[in-house]
């Protein structure tokens, strides 16, 4: 069965809401028209922000979901400008990791010391 990446972040949100973890999606993908773009891009939208923002005892923590690899498919791999956004959140002081699935959400927080589990 081929996964996208909306069922992957799908099956994230599900976990987080189960552990009760702080948390939004980020809607900056899809198809806008110019007006709608460039209201967005007015009010602040930045590109390459991380699919996921977690707020867990008052630090950013940022998950960009992509696909996992398939058969007949690679996984999915960072834009540039979603690399040079995790660099600006990683030199403010937040946390970004790129995900594949909710096993990779349990580690990333085993790693980054969250009471989430």
């Amino acid at each position: 069965m081929m996964q996208h990446e909306h069922e992957v972040q799908k099956a994230i949100c599900q976990y987080l809401d189960l552990r009760g973890v702080c948390y939004w999606a980020v809607p900056n993908g899809g198809q806008r028209n110019l007006v709608v773009a460039k209201k967005l891009k007015a009010e602040g939208c930045q590109p390459g922000v991380p699919d996921i923002t977690i707020i867990h005892e008052g630090l950013y923590y940022g998950l960009e979901v992509k696909k996992p690899a398939t058969v007949g498919s690679r996984k999915g791999v960072l834009s540039l400008t979603q690399k040079a956004m995790i660099e600006r959140i990683k030199e403010a002081g937040g946390e970004v990791a790129v995900v594949y699935s909710v096993a990779d959400v349990i580690e990333q927080c085993i790693d980054w010391h969250m009471n989430v589990l």
